[in-house]
């Protein structure tokens, strides 16, 4: 090697001129940081509009005419085996292999979706089935998860002005 090429190698060595380099993994590690805030941002906004325009549907739900909304489907019958509670109106029944759907209303307005649902899982405990959990958004849903008797869900939401849909999902 030449000697001024020993000199540049030395001076390029204790100048700091390959530095930047040495700051390359800092500089990964602030862009990946900066990535994941904006990721996460966007997802908590759009969680937001998504969960605004949402409840901004069940409310209006709750207030539009029933019209045709609370009128069965004709020739629906309980299945086989299912007692629906006191109190529900029978909409539509749908199977789908050893799933069953029932869908009935009932009397009420969007603040009564807890006690509804409340109501309802006390009824079906005395059939046979026991609270697994539940979830709820006073006003807007209510939930159950149910267990003994068959796995079973429950949701209680607005239909229409003073009537409640009921969701009741059998899985046998």
């Amino acid at each position: 090697m030449t000697p001024s090429l020993k000199a540049s190698s030395r001076s390029l060595r204790t100048t700091g001129a390959y530095e930047p380099l040495a700051s390359a993994p800092v500089n990964r590690l602030v862009k990946a940081l900066l990535a994941l805030v904006v990721v996460a941002g966007l997802a908590v906004g759009g969680w937001a509009v998504f969960e605004h325009f949402e409840r901004q549907g069940v409310a209006k739900k709750g207030e539009r005419a029933c019209g045709t909304l609370d009128t069965p489907k004709s020739g629906v019958t309980v299945p086989p085996g299912v007692t629906l509670p006191e109190g529900l109106k029978l909409l539509d029944v749908v199977t789908q292999g050893k799933t069953i759907l029932v869908v009935a209303s009932q009397e009420g307005t969007r603040q009564d979706v807890v006690k509804v649902r409340d109501d309802l899982v006390s009824a079906l405990s005395a059939a046979g089935f026991t609270k697994k959990g539940e979830d709820q958004e006073p006003g807007y849903e209510a939930e159950a998860q149910l267990g003994g008797t068959a796995d079973a869900s429950l949701k209680v939401r607005p239909l229409c002005q003073d009537r409640l849909e009921v969701r009741l999902t059998l899985r046998t």
